[in-house]
């Protein structure tokens, strides 16, 4: 799937307060409904690790927005994630080598990811949302600033706060490094919305149940979202490969059409047989659908 599109104003200020009031609200909920089991995994772990299981670590969107120390449920020992930085300090996104390192129970609760639990501190306190891009470790954005500075550049530009959950996070390809994780950025940023919000929520409890969360350590690559574009050019005729849940991209997509109407899409055959909310459109809202390689498209965009 290729999508292009013209460029999406910010939300509004009330938008903003409903999406804080929700942030709020849910980690309000989950704090005290998962309270018990934060005390009965920090017993296992503070056993298993001889350390105390909550550590702070500092995290941004970049070096220069949105730093702010983060809570987590340690899982590795302190001495072990030293080490890493010296084994392979160039891979943010891939550390398979950790996983040697970790026991049965901390790895299960990395990929559940319930070792995120008391980040909803992080929420209450407004350095973080539900749903947003991941904040990354300093040592990580130090690297990404010095050997992808065109994407690190794209990622200053995001206004949404960091969040435990969101596009990256759930449909990610850690295999295809920093140009998915910039692009699926990206796109939450361009499309965000109170409706995506909830949705992307949604197919975070499948992925808590069926414990497959992925992390450099552990990770899954369900989904194949991959730029096109050589140059990296983040323009209106940005061109992005797509493989995303229906429900997801049927709200970008609609969320393109309500707010921008000036984009092309490609669909592969096999989505309009489990989607025909196209179908919804009025006759003169529906969007058009072309091939990219109709000689229709150059007329298009000379139109």
């Amino acid at each position: 799937m290729n999508v292009f599109s013209s460029h999406i104003p910010g939300n509004e200020n009330n938008i903003f307060m409903i999406k804080r009031f929700f942030d709020v609200f849910v980690a309000i909920i989950l704090l005290i409904a998962l309270f018990p089991l934060v005390i009965i995994f920090s017993i296992i772990l503070f056993i298993e690790l001889g350390e105390f299981p909550v550590f702070v670590q500092e995290r941004g969107l970049t070096l220069e927005k949105h730093r702010f120390k983060i809570f987590k449920l340690k899982t590795i020992k302190t001495e072990a994630s030293h080490q890493s930085k010296l084994i392979d300090n160039n891979n943010i996104f891939l550390k398979p080598f950790l996983s040697e390192k970790i026991s049965p129970f901390a790895k299960w609760l990395r990929r559940t990811g319930l070792d995120e639990i008391p980040q909803f501190i992080n929420v209450l306190m407004g350095q973080m949302s539900i749903v947003g891009p991941r904040p990354l470790m300093i040592h990580d954005l130090e690297i990404l600033k010095k050997d992808f500075p065109e994407f690190y550049e794209e990622r200053s530009k995001l206004e949404s706060k960091p969040g435990i959950t969101g596009l990256w996070q759930l449909f990610g390809n850690r295999n295809e490094g920093v140009a998915n994780l910039t692009y699926l950025d990206y796109l939450y940023e361009k499309y965000s919305s109170l409706k995506l919000d909830f949705i992307l929520l949604l197919h975070t409890f499948p992925v808590v149940t069926a414990a497959k969360n992925s992390d450099a350590v552990f990770h899954f690559s369900q989904y194949y979202v991959k730029a096109q574009n050589q140059n990296y050019d983040f323009s209106s005729k940005l061109k992005i490969s797509l493989d995303l849940p229906v429900d997801v991209f049927d709200l970008i997509l609609e969320t393109a059409h309500e707010k921008s109407g000036n984009y092309i899409v490609e669909v592969p055959e096999s989505w309009w047989y489990v989607s025909d909310s196209m179908g919804n459109y009025e006759n003169d809202k529906k969007p058009k659908i072309f091939k990219l390689n109709d000689k229709s498209i150059a007329n298009k965009k000379s139109a």
